[in-house]
């Protein structure tokens, strides 16, 4: 009777993991989601239609971009970590998967557990521009010196108190030993009002919109946190040029889903998303935006999020930043 049971117990269960092959090996069979946690509109946004675009080419289904933000992408999250695993559900994963953790935002999963990383997408880097009438300087060194100088701390404006490019800032200012003090505004467009109209002398943002200006001579560029320099400001030197290569920071994107995701799956997504990003086309697009392609396996991705994680908790902890939530 034990021996019986035993072999049922076992059929019942390659019974079940049959099943999941056949259906990882049918997907996909209807129309899958690619939920962005942004409104519509924004580069983030056009970066995802970009990606689900392309994919719904290489898998014969169209892929259907839903905006659900909010909540500082908790809610768009949130909507895929309850979703069923079977790849019909998916994310644009955002550097909030790292930050909001460091902000200690309460959050009803956890990344690191309820998530499915995919492969990363675009890299957006961090800029340091700065209006050159209120500050003169045209390179780091002059800048450095100009801001130590200073009797009182230089206020520099962010798009959003907490955020990955306000955090960058902190290290940027702390490993530097910089006389400086933050200024958050809801949003880039309200810090380079401020800026551009003499307010305050410094932006910390990503090369988008503020590196157009620095490309248009209305702001100069000091540096640019990514390992080369950007399509969108060529002229402003990488942090690795100015010898701070550990300063390179990103606000990073991945494909991501639920936990649970079937391995069949998770490959044949992986493998479009490296075919993706390795187009021409493709590449083109997302330069002129001011992202790096960048690709990765899922096990890289995971990494990459758990190292944001610890890098950003330590900046947090450190300046002692709390934002509510």
């Amino acid at each position: 009777m034990l021996k019986r049971r035993v072999v049922l117990a076992g059929a019942a269960g390659w019974t079940i993991v049959g099943a999941s092959a056949v259906r990882a090996q049918a997907w996909p069979s209807q129309p899958i989601r690619l939920v962005v946690p942004y409104v519509a509109g924004g580069s983030t946004d056009t970066a995802a239609r970009i990606v689900a675009e392309k994919l719904t080419g290489l898998l014969g289904q169209q892929v259907v971009v839903e905006n659900k933000g909010g909540g500082n992408t908790i809610i768009g999250m949130d909507a895929v970590a309850k979703a069923k695993p079977d790849g019909n559900t998916l994310l644009l994963g955002a550097a909030t998967m790292a930050t909001n953790v460091a902000l200690g935002l309460k959050q009803p999963f956890d990344p690191l557990k309820d998530f499915q990383m995919i492969s990363t997408l675009v890299d957006i880097p961090d800029l340091l521009a700065i209006d050159g009438k209120a500050l003169p300087a045209r390179n780091y060194t002059e800048f450095a010196e100009w801001v130590n100088k200073q009797p009182q701390r230089v206020r520099y404006a962010t798009s959003g108190m907490g955020n990955q490019p306000h955090l960058w800032g902190e290290l940027f200012r702390t490993r530097n030993k910089l006389n400086l003090e933050s200024v958050s505004y809801k949003g880039a467009a309200d810090a380079l009002r401020d800026v551009m109209g003499g307010h305050l002398p410094i932006m910390i943002d990503v090369v988008l919109p503020t590196g157009t200006h620095v490309a248009a001579g209305r702001l100069t560029g000091i540096a640019v946190a990514s390992p080369e320099r950007s399509t969108v400001c060529p002229d402003v030197p990488t942090v690795a040029e100015l010898g701070m290569k550990d300063l390179e920071s990103a606000a990073f994107f991945g494909l991501v889903g639920p936990a649970g995701l079937p391995a069949q799956i998770i490959d044949k997504l992986n493998a479009f998303c490296l075919e993706t990003l390795k187009d021409p086309a493709v590449k083109k697009r997302f330069a002129e935006l001011g992202f790096f392609t960048t690709g990765s396996t899922p096990r890289a991705y995971l990494d990459r999020v758990r190292f944001e994680t610890e890098r950003w908790t330590r900046v947090v902890r450190e300046n002692n930043i709390k934002v509510e939530g």
